[in-house]
């Protein structure tokens, strides 16, 4: 089975001064600005890097609720937040680092089984497998 997703990106003007956005879904409903002003400094808008923080926080959250469900529990919420580490290097940019920070809450479960869930989670989503050149850290617990 292959599934389908879709977004586009348009840029406009020369990257110092030139600005961006990002279109997520089939009808392009959802659009996001984006600029290198966005990318490099602190509160000025989102970029590219942290929308694919949110699909890892997101799917994450997904694959770990699959494997509670799987293992006959009730699940709670889960609340999963990424900080993605953009660095440059000597021939460009690397997405290096990805730490994922996942609270459970009102899960039928220990804490040392839910960070067990979450570790399987982080090798089995399939944001995780996208991003396997990259670091990616976890630090659940529940909440």
């Amino acid at each position: 089975m292959k599934i389908l997703r879709y977004a586009s990106a348009i840029w406009n003007g020369p990257v110092p001064t030139g600005t961006g956005s990002m279109s997520l879904g089939r009808n392009q409903g959802t659009t996001i600005p984006f600029s290198l002003k966005s990318r490099t400094e602190e509160n000025a808008g989102t970029n590219p890097e942290e929308m694919l923080g949110a699909a890892h926080a997101g799917c994450f959250s997904m694959a770990l609720t699959s494997i509670l469900e799987d293992a006959g529990l009730n699940v709670g919420s889960i609340e999963t937040s990424a900080k993605v580490t953009l660095e440059q290097k000597s021939d460009g940019f690397y997405i290096t680092e990805i730490h994922l920070i996942s609270r459970g809450k009102n899960q039928a479960c220990t804490n040392e089984e839910f960070v067990s869930y979450a570790e399987r989670a982080k090798k089995t989503c399939p944001v995780s497998k996208l991003f396997a050149s990259a670091e990616i850290t976890l630090d659940a617990a529940l909440a």
